[in-house]
């Protein structure tokens, strides 16, 4: 289980490259686009909507369904002339389709227009308008095609034709302590990609180690509702002409007892029927997932969703009913299932516990991939696996000195420099806080409402620090004559002031529902937070040097409705006084591993804190463990993006950072555009990022393509001249450094376009980065990828598959990319400290939905640029770098320093923001988190 030496990616390519599809294309017509166009433009205008385009998501999921043949729709069909609306692998009977789009479009507007209105605009359209494109698009199956209208249709026709091709033989068997004979059935998805899930819901038993008279025994405390979700979707890798295949495994959990009430944002029901929605023929049994909204109190479905179904003899139950029978029509293993099921998936906008633990187990993923290989052996399926991923020799040594274990049975309380989280260990953080004169620490300020909270966290500074009263207890008044007391701590590397205030009525929910003059519910929240900020502002003391905040906040559910919540007014009211905070809950253990718990709570409040200080150990690069000469800059370029969902104004924004770390001295430094050429420390740029506009004119999602370029272009420069400074930048006298830089290209390819796979160089620089010779000598770049919407394969253990490694490592994909001279390099953690009891080699997680699966997920690695260094040693050196995160104490997703900006999003916030971050405390998985 420690070790593993080669991995297969699940990675597949075609076996005939002269196979040849054909893409059957419908454009609305002319006449129906205007009428809707029309419709929407007056709702908007008469202040029914917001968007003034034709809204057709309510439509196309249905659609959608009612034609599986259909796998694309194009949303500009309905509002830019000549680009069609569905794109069809077949021609398809389509004469009920102008009435269901009359029902549509009534559905949509009589509401706000009225019927007569409505009704008036449809009589005039010819339902004859409507008819196929004579001549189909025909290209090769995997090479790119000349599509007029610019989209490459791969990535749709050749996961939808995998999918159809595994639907031959639907039925897989899964291996665990039984085998598990599962069915699988599509799932219409407008998205990229092929979705397939098992059915009816398998019932997994809840097993906990329950101890009883000093004998433990295994105990089923309860049952959990799941099926297993095949994805396949088509993906490019660095220095590879062509795309492939990857297959994905996850599971689906399902609400199986009545809720008290849907989330404040709705949930996701998953709807099956083998009835065409359209017209009630018979056709194979599919799923659409569709949305449950909550307005108020009350769950609906769409309106137009909702009323069309029931046009055409499909009745959903109502959400309200279906709340109280999540299991609705679910058919029995055996059957076929027949007539409307559905069931309500769960997530963590659900409050209570989680059905069961998420994720499949390795044996699950050698089932799934054994199933498409025993099919490519029986030459039904066309496709065979690429390449195979071999680990790199070489011992990669443990930057951190592991933590000691403690003795079971022992009573001792541990010792603090035998914690596994380095930051946690007194010999490790003291230096570090006291070392700097520049970025001294000076106070922490606990705001309070429970006195065991503030003692609390008193004696965990006093004891992280070895810190002991030195004078008395002094008090001051803040502006708004709030009260509170000072004392001086002095340990033998230096002193502290803790200031400790009672927080009052800062943590009060806002007033959401009072009579205070506002055009709209959420100015009315805008306006109260701005007024609790100004607030917080001037009840804080002025502080003086670094200066940070342990603030205790009431739970979520405190507060209702949920936008009442203060803890966005909290995070930029005390940074704006000052203060870099994190949010504390009250202690409650009563139980001794409840003290636990809240003592893990405390300490991990504590050094949250002194990460938002950018507070580091030093050195950072051993050259003896690294094999790396430790006079390096190690910096990264993120992109902090507010989305439309998070943002009350509707519009997107973004801003650059790069971060730079000196390993030597333990600094870290922060830049922006707006910032540079000044770099600044972590908690001024954090203070900055709480004042930034975040203009969204600019940053708008239909902003013009010159924009787009303008802004890209920036960046570039931008990341030139960051570069440059650091290049000139000296960390040890008369020796300029080297500098590694990295990207994520999920995360930073729209701004820095030469990440794409097509544009990444290979062992050369991107175009337009000027630099000189010696500059391009002393520069390492790497590309990086998480394997979010699964751009990164799955991997299973070679000629062991329900293996996996507890130790992680670095693997070199073999045969995968065009040349022999690039290469692409898998990156697999360690297993983190929560996934020790994990599912059995031999289970499935249908055998135990308790477990965790101990499953981690591949980082992809591509050296782009590596003068004067072998690739396998740079991408053993990354790797490495994701235990170098000293806050945490597992390996994290993104190597360091990458979490100091992924974190910086807790203060790249604004009052128009509707929900802000979760704190860490809050978090499931901070691994996920931090990814």
């Amino acid at each position: 289980m420690s070790k593993v030496n080669n991995i297969l990616p699940g990675a597949w390519e075609p076996k005939q490259d002269d196979v040849k599809y054909e893409i059957f294309s419908l454009h609305v017509p002319t006449a129906w686009q205007q009428v809707a166009q029309s419709l929407a433009s007056k709702r908007a205008n008469g202040g029914f909507s917001k968007y003034s385009s034709v809204p057709v998501s309510s439509v196309d999921p249905i659609i959608t369904a009612s034609f599986p043949q259909i796998i694309k729709t194009q949303r500009f069909g309905w509002q830019r002339p000549g680009i069609p609306w569905l794109f069809a692998t077949e021609v398809v009977n389509i004469a009920l389709l102008p009435i269901f789009v009359k029902d549509w479009l009534r559905e949509e507007f009589s509401w706000c227009l009225g019927e007569e209105e409505v009704d008036s605009r449809l009589e005039n359209l010819n339902d004859d308008d409507w008819c196929w494109e004579e001549e189909p698009i025909t290209n090769p199956f995997w090479y790119q095609q000349d599509s007029e209208y610019k989209i490459d249709f791969r990535f749709q026709v050749l996961p939808n034709y995998l999918a159809k091709e595994f639907l031959k033989n639907p039925t897989i068997c899964f291996d665990g302590n039984a085998p598990y004979q599962l069915t699988f059935y599509q799932v219409v998805r407008l998205d990229q990609g092929a979705e397939l899930m098992s059915w009816p819901p398998h019932r997994v038993p809840l097993i906990k180690v329950v101890k009883e008279e000093d004998i433990k025994q295994e105990q089923v405390i309860g049952e959990a509702y799941i099926s297993f979700v095949i994805q396949f979707k088509l993906h490019t890798v660095p220095w590879r002409s062509q795309p492939m295949i990857y297959h994905q495994l996850s599971i689906r959990r399902w609400i199986a007892e009545p809720l008290e009430r849907l989330p404040y944002r709705g949930a996701s029901a998953y709807i099956g029927d083998n009835r065409r929605w359209l017209d009630g023929l018979d056709q194979p049994f599919c799923f659409i997932p569709l949305a449950m909204k909550r307005l108020g109190r009350k769950a609906q479905w769409s309106r137009a969703i909702s009323e069309l179904l029931k046009i055409n003899d499909s009745s959903l139950p109502e959400p309200e009913a279906l709340a109280q029978q999540p299991k609705y029509n679910w058919s029995a293993f055996g059957e076929n299932p027949t007539g409307i099921q559905v069931a309500i998936a769960y997530d963590t906008r659900h409050r209570g516990d989680a059905p069961c633990m998420p994720g499949v187990s390795p044996l699950d993923l050698a089932s799934l991939d054994r199933a498409i290989q025993n099919r490519v052996e029986q030459k039904n399926f066309p496709v065979s696996r690429v390449g195979e991923a071999i680990m790199i020799s070489g011992k990669f040594v443990s930057f951190w000195e592991p933590g000691k274990p403690q003795k079971r049975g022992s009573k001792e309380p541990k010792n603090r420099d035998d914690l596994s989280t380095p930051m946690l260990r007194a010999k490790i953080v003291i230096p570090a806080t006291f070392r700097s004169t520049e970025n001294h620490l000076y106070s922490i300020l606990i705001l309070w409402e429970t006195q065991e909270c503030r003692d609390a966290l008193i004696a965990e500074i006093c004891e992280l620090f070895s810190l002991s009263l030195k004078g008395e207890t002094t008090t001051y008044v803040t502006p708004t004559g709030a009260q509170g007391e000072e004392i001086i701590y002095q340990g033998s590397h230096g002193s502290l002031r803790i200031k400790t205030q009672h927080v009052q009525d800062l943590t009060q929910k806002l007033d959401i529902d009072s009579s205070i003059k506002a055009n709209n519910r959420q100015q009315k929240r805008v306006n109260l937070m701005d007024e609790r900020i100004n607030k917080i502002k001037s009840s804080l003391p002025k502080p003086e040097g670094l200066s940070g905040a342990l603030i205790e906040i009431r739970p979520k559910k405190s507060y209702f409705p949920p936008e009442s919540d203060p803890k966005l007014a909290l995070r930029i009211g005390a940074m704006k006084a000052g203060y870099v905070n994190q949010h504390f809950h009250a202690l409650t253990g009563r139980m001794k591993w409840e003290k636990e718990r809240d003592q893990n709570r405390v300490r991990r409040a504590v050094t949250d804190l002194l990460r938002q200080f950018g507070i580091l150990p030093a050195p950072l690069i051993d050259p003896e463990k690294d094999g790396i000469e430790s006079n390096m800059w190690l910096t990264c370029f993120y992109i902090l993006r507010r989305t439309r969902k998070t943002t009350a104004s509707n519009k997107a924004a973004t801003v650059a950072l790069m971060v730079r770390v000196n390993p030597i001295k333990g600094t870290v430094q922060l830049t922006t555009p707006s910032l540079f050429p000044t770099w600044v420390s972590y908690p001024e740029a954090l203070e900055d990022l709480v004042y930034e506009k975040w203009n969204p004119d600019f940053y708008a999602d239909e902003q013009k393509s010159s924009d787009i370029k303008q802004e890209q272009k920036l960046l570039n420069k931008f990341v030139t001249h960051c570069l440059r400074d650091c290049l000139s930048t000296q960390i040890e006298q008369h020796q300029y450094p080297r500098v590694l830089f990295m990207a994520e290209a999920q995360n930073a390819r729209k701004m820095l376009t030469w990440l794409h796979n097509p544009e990444l160089p290979a062992n050369g620089l991107p175009k337009g980065l000027d630099l000189t010779e010696s500059e391009t000598n002393r520069l390492w770049m790497v590309r990086l990828r998480v394997a979010n919407n699964d751009e990164v394969p799955v991997a299973i253990v070679k000629d062991s598959p329900s293996s996996r490694s507890s130790i992680g490592g670095i693997f070199r994909w073999q045969n995968v990319c065009d040349r022999a001279e690039n290469a692409v390099y898998f990156s697999l953690r360690k297993l983190l400290k929560t996934e020790q009891k994990l599912l059995r080699r031999s289970q499935s997680r249908l055998d135990n939905g308790s477990r965790p699966a101990g499953n981690p997920k591949l980082l992809e690695i591509a050296i782009v640029h590596y003068p004067g260094i072998e690739r396998d040693k740079l991408a053993g050196f990354v790797h490495s770098l994701r235990n170098r995160w000293p806050y945490f104490a597992d390996d994290v997703s993104l190597p360091f320093p990458f979490p100091f900006a992924t974190l910086a999003k807790e203060y790249a916030v604004s009052t128009k923001d509707e929900v802000e971050l979760e704190d860490l405390e809050e978090l499931e998985d901070v691994e996920e988190f931090l990814q």
